[in-house]
């Protein structure tokens, strides 16, 4: 301990600005007093900013002041020795010395600014990379992702971002988008992203936390959920607009989700057709082919913002995995023809919780000038 020299006024050195700057932070910019907890920055009723804070001794800075002894002069700039309390509080102690000993300051000092430090340290958020996966839809629209906006978006759901940039991923192809050429180039070019741009990222930090930002067409997001699998830790996110934010809208359950079994013939070939953000005609599906059996999963309430909550997106899953057992152990089917009308929270989660040991392969199909198939999940086309 620093011993502070006598001032001619017989007390103690004035508490140094740095140490009245850390008193502030360590009692949170409130009276310290056992249950005041008076800001002291701010008028309760004006909300006016003001300075109302005394710099209180619990050890008088002069040995003939309240609670003084043999020690006052080296403790007068202590932190240990120094309460921050509104003008009230600070004359009731220093009037009533016999009733506020040192012991109990001492101990109102301890425990609130112990209470402080835990409620600072639960804003700690745990740390989430941001992943902004963009490329053209129908291959015409540019698109971007606001990096800001992921920012927002993942603090609101209790996290921080682990750099402060992220990681893009940008996936483009000058062939027709409805060409085979296409999406073998785009499924080619995404595989090698992700195992250059996100795999260093867990060789470096395996336990990471990820949050997928995703603006593209609906096979490939189908497709990067499946790349990074369901063994990690992932957050998806959806873009709204209005209003215009990537948070989501609501915490509770706002949907429910249904579903229609069409048989059409005896046999295995089995469509899918989910209908959440619009409802799809099934003459569209029958007219890309012939299926013995056509499910039909509709959201009661169909639009963009079909699914506003994570709650949502749960209980679309589970109506989508009820389909799939019945798909693998009624219809006995080894693949799926999947036609679907999503957001892509959606078609995040149907690639990444696939599980090619257990359900049919699966063939994504698309709408442009009709659909059209994409790419395949679970395995090659002529297997």
């Amino acid at each position: 301990m620093t011993k502070s020299k006598q001032s001619k006024s017989n007390r103690g050195n004035e508490p140094k600005a740095l140490t009245k700057l850390k008193l502030c932070a360590r009692a949170g910019g409130r009276c310290q007093f056992e249950g005041c907890n008076k800001k002291l920055f701010i008028d309760g009723i004006t909300l006016t900013e003001l300075n109302n804070s005394n710099i209180a001794h619990i050890v008088a800075s002069s040995p003939d002041g309240p609670r003084g002894n043999e020690h006052s002069y080296e403790l007068s700039d202590e932190i240990e020795n120094l309460m921050l309390m509104c003008q009230e509080h600070h004359k009731l102690i220093d009037d009533n010395p016999e009733v506020y000993t040192t012991q109990l300051l001492q101990n109102m000092k301890n425990e609130q600014e112990i209470k402080i430090e835990e409620l600072l340290n639960e804003m700690n958020y745990p740390k989430s990379e941001i992943i902004m996966f963009e490329s053209p839809i129908k291959n015409q629209m540019n698109v971007k992702v606001n990096f800001k906006q992921t920012v927002d978006a993942v603090r609101a759901s209790g996290y921080n971002p682990a750099s402060n940039h992220g990681v893009s991923i940008t996936i483009n192809s000058s062939e027709d988008y409805r060409s085979s050429r296409y999406w073998e180039s785009v499924e080619r070019d995404l595989i090698d992203k992700v195992n250059y741009q996100i795999e260093s990222l867990y060789r470096c930090s395996p336990d990471l936390q990820l949050a997928i930002f995703p603006i593209a067409p609906i096979p490939l997001i189908v497709k990067l959920g499946n790349i990074l699998g369901d063994k990690r830790k992932i957050d998806i996110y959806q873009k709204f607009r209005e209003p215009d934010t990537w948070k989501w809208q609501s915490t509770e359950l706002l949907n429910s989700f249904s579903t229609e079994k069409n048989e059409i013939s005896k046999g295995d070939k089995i469509a899918l057709v989910i209908s959440v953000t619009s409802n799809i005609d099934l003459e569209r599906v029958t007219n890309v082919d012939k299926f013995d059996v056509i499910y039909h999963l509709k959201a009661q309430n169909f639009g963009i913002n079909a699914i506003q909550s994570v709650k949502d997106l749960e209980a679309f899953w589970q109506e989508y995995l009820s389909i799939c057992e019945k798909i693998k152990n009624v219809d006995k089917a080894s693949e799926i023809s999947l036609f679907p009308a999503i957001p892509v929270s959606i078609a995040f989660e149907i690639g990444r919780r696939y599980m090619p040991k257990v359900y049919p392969k699966m063939r994504v199909f698309d709408e442009c000038d009709g659909f059209f198939e994409t790419i395949k999940i679970g395995g090659k086309i002529d297997e």
